[in-house]
């Protein structure tokens, strides 16, 4: 499949299309993500879009026309039909798995691992060796700004949380703020409650005279009964 072609402007420089069905570079020395990024094409982009955004109407529009609207087409299935033998039902509706608030439901890469590995590709879960899976989340944990470079394995997937990239930030600036002795970066609501010199002390000082004074009435209504 081949992406749609850019119409030029007349009397416009000749630019080049970018083709956003094309696989992305390959670089000299890949790493897990690196290779995710290839396995993610091949096996994950077609539904969940170049960017993970999702199966949106602006993705499928790059795509040939006949192949745009797959649920009509027959190839996978039409509506209340069965597929064809060779075919599968292809959901309407495809999640995207990066940007805000995609992949919340997984606490760590671990979850994120497992879950892909049970059921993803769609089509045929399971297919794919665990180095391959492993490579995909790592790509996936990347895209969210949480891979270290660190090549993901069993025993390290759960330490590993898929936070967005802002939200990683954020947690060291404050952390490099607070630990300069900067108050400010808590929030208002956060801070704490400045109280005016003596003031917590007027409760207890009125309470104390009052005592006093009980104290002292009740000696002298005690020594006027004895005087009598």
């Amino acid at each position: 499949m081949h992406g749609q072609e850019a119409t030029p402007t007349p009397g416009a420089p000749a630019m080049a299309t970018v083709d956003r069905l094309a696989a992305p570079p390959t670089v000299p020395s890949p790493d897990q993500a690196d290779e995710g990024a290839q396995l993610f094409w091949l096996h994950c982009q077609p539904c969940h879009g170049d960017q993970g955004q999702g199966l949106t109407d602006e993705w499928r529009a790059q795509f040939p026309e006949e192949e745009q609207n797959c649920w009509q087409s027959g190839c996978h299935s039409e509506h209340g039909k069965d597929p064809p033998e060779t075919g599968f039902v292809l959901p309407t509706a495809v999640p995207a798995v990066t940007g805000q608030g995609s992949l919340e439901k997984f606490a760590n890469a671990h979850q994120l691992f497992a879950y892909i590995r049970g059921a993803m590709p769609y089509e045929a879960p399971g297919r794919l060796t665990d180095e391959e899976y492993l490579a995909i989340t790592a790509y996936l944990a990347r895209a969210h700004g949480a891979w270290d470079g660190i090549a993901l394995n069993e025993s390290n997937m759960v330490q590993l949380r898929l936070a967005p990239e802002e939200a990683n930030q954020n947690v060291a600036r404050q952390e490099s703020e607070l630990s300069s002795g900067d108050t400010n970066v808590l929030p208002a609501q956060e801070k704490p409650a400045q109280s005016l010199p003596g003031r917590s002390f007027l409760p207890l000082l009125l309470v104390s005279s009052l005592l006093l004074v009980t104290i002292v009435a009740g000696g002298v209504w005690l020594w006027h009964r004895r005087g009598q």
